[in-house]
C-alpha cells in the first residue's frame, strides 16, 4: 500500500470555560477531540460520521491547519504541518482545501461568483484574466453555465452555490478536500445531485476526500472507510459497507437505528434514547465514553479506557466487549437482525 496523503496522530483539543475579568479561573473544560488517530491514502474517500458534538467539525478544521491542537500531529505527503512555518504552511493550503457546510454564507455576497472561484488563483500570483477564465472552466467543470461567473451568489439556489464552493476549493487543483458536512443544508434531492458531483470529480481528479457528516446512509454510498466519532473519540473504524451491514461497536449499531427507522417506531426511539450526550460515572475521565448509556454494559467499562484495536484484520473497535477471553464478535451484537448470525452458534 502506498504511503498515507495524511497522517493524523494522537489529536487533543480542550475548549475551556473561564470566568473573572482580570484574573481568570478556568472553571469547565470539555475535550473535544479526545486521542484521535487516523489515516488517509490518496484517493480514497474516508468518511467522519457522529451526532451534534461528537468532535467531527473540530477534528477537521485541526487537519485542515484552521485551527490549531492542544496536542498530537498532522502529517501531510511525509511533512509534518504542525510544525511547518505560515510561509510554508501557505504553500500546502494548494494542497488542502475545504468546503463547509453552509453553502450561501461560505461566500462573498459583494463578489461575483467568478470573482470568488478566481481569488485562490489570484492569492498565488495568477494573471487575473488567465483566472477568470479559469474559474469559467470551473464552472464548466461542477455542472453550471460558464457566462454566469458575472453573477452573485444570491442568484444562485443552494445547491448551485454548492457547486460553486466546491469549484472555489478545487480552483488549486488541491490533493485533498475536506468536506464538512457539504449536503446537510440541502434538499434530499438537490443532495443526491451534489454526491453524486463528488464522486464524478473524484474519478476525474484522483483527488481523497475526507467526508464529515452525521448521516451513516450518506457515509456508506460516498466512503471508502468510515470512522465512527463520540464526545471526541474514534469508536469504530473500517470499511464503510462493513460497518452498515455489521456495526460493531454498541453506539454504532444505536446510531444506524436512528438513521434506518425513521418512520417513529420503537426501536428508532428506544436508539435515539441510547445516544444521548452522557458522562455520568467516569472515573477521573477514564472509562469508555459511552458506557453509562450502553446495553451491553461491563464492569471494566466504567473504569478502564477501552484502546481502538483491529478485531478482524479490517475492523478496528475500542470496545472491552472485544477482549480476547470473551470470545465476542460483531455477529453477537448484531444476532437479532436480520442476516446475522451469532458466533457462538456457529462453533
Amino acid at each position: 500500500m502506498s504511503r498515507p496523503l495524511l497522517s493524523a496522530r494522537n489529536i487533543h483539543l480542550s475548549y475551556t470555560t473561564t470566568s473573572g475579568f482580570l484574573r481568570k479561573k478556568v472553571i469547565a473544560s470539555t475535550k473535544a477531540v479526545d486521542g484521535v488517530s487516523f489515516d488517509i491514502f490518496p484517493g480514497e474517500t474516508v468518511g467522519l460520521v457522529g451526532g451534534s458534538g461528537s468532535g467531527k467539525s473540530t477534528l477537521a478544521r485541526i487537519v485542515s491547519r484552521l485551527i490549531e491542537p492542544d496536542q498530537g500531529e498532522v502529517w501531510f505527503d511525509g511533512e509534518l504541518l504542525t510544525e511547518v512555518s505560515p510561509d510554508r504552511m501557505r504553500l500546502f493550503r494548494r494542497d488542502i482545501q475545504v468546503v463547509f457546510q453552509d453553502p450561501l454564507h461560505s461566500l462573498n455576497p459583494r463578489r461575483t461568483v467568478g470573482d470568488s472561484i478566481a481569488r485562490p488563483l489570484l492569492n498565488f500570483s495568477m494573471p487575473k484574466k488567465a483566472a477568470l477564465a479559469k474559474a469559467e472552466s470551473l464552472m464548466e467543470l461542477v455542472g453550471l453555465d460558464p457566462a454566469a461567473t458575472s453573477r452573485y451568489p444570491h442568484e444562485f439556489s443552494g445547491g448551485q452555490c454548492q457547486r460553486i464552493a466546491i469549484a472555489r476549493a478545487l480552483a488549486l487543483e488541491p490533493r485533498l478536500l475536506i468536506l464538512d458536512e457539504p449536503v446537510s443544508a440541502l434538499d434530499v434531492s438537490v443532495q443526491a445531485q451534489i454526491l453524486n458531483l463528488l464522486k464524478e470529480l473524484q474519478s476525474k481528479l484522483d483527488i481523497a476526500y475526507l467526508f464529515v457528516s452525521h448521516d451513516l446512509g450518506i457515509v456508506r454510498y460516498m466512503c471508502d472507510r468510515t470512522l465512527v466519532m463520540y464526545r471526541g473519540q474514534i469508536l469504530e473504524a473500517g470499511r464503510s459497507n462493513d460497518i452498515h451491514k455489521l456495526p460493531a461497536h454498541p453506539f454504532t449499531r444505536n446510531f444506524l437505528d436512528t438513521i434506518l427507522t425513521m418512520d417513529g417506531d420503537e426501536r428508532w426511539l428506544n436508539a435515539a434514547a441510547a445516544i444521548e450526550d452522557v458522562e455520568e460515572g467516569r472515573i477521573d475521565g477514564k472509562g469508555c465514553v459511552y458506557h453509562a448509556a450502553c446495553t451491553h454494559l461491563l464492569p471494566q467499562c466504567k473504569y478502564t479506557t477501552p484502546l481502538l484495536k483491529s478485531i478482524d484484520g479490517s475492523r478496528s473497535v475500542a470496545c472491552h466487549l472485544y477482549e480476547e477471553e470473551t470470545g465476542f464478535c460483531p455477529s453477537d451484537l448484531n444476532a437479532k437482525y436480520e442476516g446475522a448470525t451469532s458466533c457462538k452458534s456457529k462453533s
